[in-house]
């Protein structure tokens, strides 16, 4: 019983990190549809704000992605090259989340993965994988989704 409910806590965790993304990429993208397209994305600001909700996010465009951080809850959610794809992450992204949330570990079973560490977040996943909740992204085995049953 306590191992699925730690299941539960994990899926909701990423469920939650996937519904901001993709909502935060999505009124990026309504004012700056040309995002996708990478020669006019050259002429894209590098800062600014946008509002999800209720709160004012700033961004930063950096290389091919966009970084955003709540004004008010300080939450960093970082997109990288996937902004066409806002469902998927990497562990990476997801360790910035969890910094950004104060979130020292997270739990699967009896097991604690420290989120300050990539490499155990990435086992993390794995673990997730392994039990159907999560998978790796077909065009690129460093970006993970949530499995379509979750």
């Amino acid at each position: 019983m306590n191992e699925r409910r730690s299941e539960v806590r994990c899926l909701a965790l990423l469920r939650r990190f996937v519904s901001l993304q993709g909502e935060l990429v999505k009124a990026w993208l309504y004012f700056h549809p040309e995002a996708l397209d990478p020669w006019a994305a050259r002429r894209l600001p590098r800062h600014g704000e946008i509002f999800v909700r209720g709160e004012r996010w700033h961004f930063h465009r950096q290389g091919v992605g966009v970084d955003f951080q709540g004004e008010d809850s300080r939450r960093v959610v970082d997109v990288h090259r996937a902004l066409g794809t806002p469902g998927v992450f990497d562990a990476w992204r997801l360790m910035l989340y969890f910094e950004s949330l104060n979130v020292s570990n997270v739990q699967l079973g009896a097991r604690e993965f420290p989120t300050d560490d990539e490499r155990m977040i990435e086992q993390w996943l794995r673990e997730l994988e392994s039990l159907g909740l999560v998978e790796r992204e077909r065009s690129d085995g460093k970006l993970w989704r949530l499995a379509p049953e979750n």
